[in-house]
């Protein structure tokens, strides 16, 4: 004999059973005033088939027991007798007709196609704890009932527990229930079986059906039965008999700790848990008495709960009167710094306006200041001649040849460089860039230009003087495609056809492009070069362009740029104000997906950054960002280079404004006109330090609004205190007086206000 069996098989029941299974699509018998419709399960004694009633037209289920020899008919006859002996009740299955006389026996339910509680725990898993207390309530209930009619069910499981139509609990299976006054014992199911109950000898009680109860409860909850685990289950399953088995369940019960899966499950309160615990005690006399303890200890959890809201009112209203009080009051000073705040950031933002425009102004007179050098350049007599030279004696089929579309033949290369007058335009520009080097421009002393160079009229780069040294020469190659060579507004695509391309007709200021040295951005200024002569009386042009490039981090106004010091630790999460005055930026303005890309920043000037290797390494702004700068400046900027690791000094918010770089040219009509650069100048000033001085001042009022509520909160809870101390009294004075009776009850894990249900 098993626990989670009612009745027992033998061998040759086992084999019948088996064969009965292979009959299931014709009814055993007909059954007056149904018509069989389908087979809804078979078991070893017999089948249930779903029929419908013919007068009424109800659908019901037929349990028939189709052989009698292995049937324990006592058993069976007391179930049927305690089911109709409940009928009424709505939390039980109800029997509906009783054919005892039949050929084979049977006996009428009603239909509950839901399954059973067990089901939907396994296809659910554990249940909502307002979703399980409604369950375990109507089980209760019913359960009540039966006790009501002196029937204790003995085998109460999820599996005994079926969903009618409207997922509402019924008891069922009555096979192991006694009625209250017999002395026969009933054995149960593991793990939902009260451990006295495992015994051969037990005497019936109802404190049984209160464990099972508790324990279908947890079931629900957690999602299985208390004390199983994988070593329990395997432990019982090597007992060689029954009695052994039984002992060891109530061994295992008693010897293990007390369950507590079901005080981490979401939405538990102390009152559901201490009827778990009470219902689960291991010892019945420190379990509910009968179930309509149980019901009574729900009852007052549910009244507890709902009491619970005017409880924390009546904490919280005064709590809530001051804080509604502190709300007003810190609204006001809130109010009052942002609008503080915002007045001297909108100050601030139209000061960093003017201080971009006299920075704009500041590069573009630089700016300007290079094209005058460059063309004064370009007219030197010297140049002219040297550069007439070196293309008369290169010859027109030599510079063609290195103007190709395809690979340019190195040969070529090489007698471009063996010709003596280009040699000596090269000595030339040397000279020229060691001097403009050395006496600058404009208010400098010196400017660290980067290369001069000059090509002739098809691109193609005839000589070059460079401030530092090159790994390889770039005499011979083409760049035609460059914007200082075509005067556009960006580089072409380097395999557009030569014999497309135009070299510029004025001076002009090129895209920025990146050194392929040291990865720092660079712009180039560069102007035509037009020499007129006769030869054999007839005038003769020899066209070229003159370049000249430049850092963009050493142009005077970004070369002296100051940075801000990188926070120490300790200084991270101090707020201060900062004595950073603030730095420019040039941004780059072309259209495209270069828009936005930060060309020189005192980021970049520091130890040599951009990272050699880094090549693609690029700082952006969003468009939106570049957009409302643009339109409207802005007090929340954030530094894109402040995403980068080492850029920690450039976090937090910054006031920025951002102003065109134009340049004034002069044209053929010789009105002087201004021409944008597509350069973006922004000048940007920490924002704290404009906000964080009104940010203390802020914090000051708060530390004392804080200390005036705590003060009076405080009182609060001392009143609290005093009326909780004379309101458990009561509770204390009994407590005294049961313990003096000896009728004080140790509870697992829980006291005794606790176990019953706070009211």
């Amino acid at each position: 004999m098993t626990l989670d069996q009612t009745l027992n098989q033998s061998v040759g029941e086992q084999i019948r059973a088996e064969e009965l299974s292979l009959r299931s699509t014709v009814p055993p018998s007909q059954v007056p005033g149904y018509r069989m419709e389908k087979l809804l399960g078979q078991g070893a004694f017999g089948q249930v088939w779903i029929a419908t009633n013919l007068n009424t037209g109800r659908s019901v289920a037929i349990k028939f027991y189709l052989h009698r020899s292995g049937v324990n008919w006592s058993l069976l006859t007391r179930e049927v007798k305690n089911l109709v002996s409940m009928s009424g009740n709505r939390a039980i299955v109800q029997v509906l007709e009783v054919g005892w006389d039949a050929e084979p026996p049977y006996y009428v339910m009603e239909l509950l196609e839901n399954g059973s509680l067990d089901d939907l725990i396994r296809n659910r898993g554990a249940l909502p704890v307002p979703r399980a207390v409604e369950l375990f309530t109507d089980i209760a209930m019913g359960l009540n009932h039966s006790h009501g009619k002196g029937v204790l069910h003995c085998d109460l499981k999820p599996a005994n527990v079926l969903l009618d139509q409207d997922m509402q609990p019924r008891l069922a299976d009555f096979g192991q229930s006694r009625l209250s006054h017999e002395q026969t014992p009933s054995l149960g199911t593991l793990f939902f079986m009260a451990p006295e109950q495992a015994d051969l000898n037990a005497v019936p009680d109802a404190r049984w059906d209160v464990y099972a109860l508790g324990a279908i409860l947890y079931c629900m909850l957690v999602g299985t039965p208390p004390y199983r685990t994988p070593d329990t289950v395997s432990t019982l399953d090597t007992a060689g008999s029954l009695p052994e088995r039984l002992k060891r369940y109530r061994d295992t019960i008693y010897k293990s700790h007390f369950p507590r899966a079901h005080y981490r499950v979401p939405g538990m309160d102390r009152w559901l848990s201490a009827i778990i615990d009470r219902c689960l005690a291991k010892k019945p006399e420190d379990r509910f008495d009968n179930v309509q303890q149980v019901i009574a200890a729900i009852e007052r959890r549910r009244t507890a709960r709902l009491r619970r809201p005017l409880m924390i009112l009546g904490i919280l209203g005064p709590i809530l009167l001051v804080t509604i009080m502190g709300l007003f009051f810190w609204r006001a000073v809130t109010v009052a710094e942002s609008d503080l705040s915002n007045e001297l950031r909108e100050g601030a933002l139209q000061s960093n306006f003017f201080a971009a425009q006299s920075a704009a102004g500041t590069l573009e007179s630089e700016i300007s200041g290079l094209f005058r050098l460059i063309e004064e350049e370009a007219r030197r007599q010297t140049l002219e001649d040297h550069f007439s030279e070196a293309v008369d004696t290169a010859g027109i089929e030599l510079l063609q040849s290195l103007a190709t579309d395809g690979d340019i033949p190195e040969e070529s290369k090489s007698q471009l460089l063996a010709i003596p007058a280009r040699n000596e335009l090269d000595a030339h520009l040397k000279a020229r860039l060691e001097l403009m080097r050395s006496r600058g421009f404009g208010a400098t002393k010196s400017t660290k230009f980067d290369s001069l160079f000059i090509t002739d009229r098809f691109g193609t780069m005839l000589a070059a003087a460079f401030a530092g040294d090159q790994s390889s020469s770039p005499i011979g190659e083409n760049f035609a495609y460059r914007s200082y060579f075509t005067g556009q507004t960006r580089d072409l695509n380097e395999s557009t056809p030569r014999k497309n391309v135009q070299r510029t007709k004025s001076s002009h200021l090129s895209v920025p492009f990146k050194s392929t040295t040291t990865n720092r951005w660079k712009i180039a200024v560069s102007t035509p070069i037009s020499v007129r002569e006769k030869v054999d009386d007839k005038e003769r042009i020899t066209e070229g362009v003159l370049v000249l490039t430049i850092n963009i981090g050493d142009f005077e106004l970004l070369a002296n740029n100051p940075a801000p010091k990188e926070k120490k630790n300790d200084e991270e999460n101090t707020p201060a104000p900062s004595q950073f005055t603030g730095f420019a930026v040039l941004v780059d303005g072309h259209e495209g997906s270069r828009e936005g890309t930060i060309l020189q920043h005192p980021f970049l000037s520091q130890a040599g950054r951009p990272i050699e290797g880094q090549a693609d390494l690029k700082f952006q702004i969003d468009e939106p960002t570049l957009k409302r700068l643009k339109e409207t400046g802005t007090y929340r900027y954030i530094d894109p280079i402040s995403k980068d690791k080492d850029g920690k000094a450039y976090e937090g918010e910054w006031i920025a404004a951002m102003e065109k770089v134009e340049i004034a040219r002069r044209g053929s009509d010789e009105f002087e006109r201004r021409q944008s650069t597509s350069l973006l100048l922004l000048v940007q000033v920490p924002a704290n330090s404009i906000t964080v001085p009104v940010a203390m001042m802020g914090q000051k009022l708060a530390k004392l609004f804080l200390f005036a509520v705590i003060a009076l909160l405080a009182a609060i809870v001392a009143l609290w205190l005093f009326v909780f101390r004379f309101m458990r009294l009561p509770d204390s004075f009994a407590e005294a007086s049961r313990a003096r009776t000896g009728t004080t009850e140790n509870r697992p894990g829980t006291s005794d206000e606790a176990t019953l249900g706070i009211e």
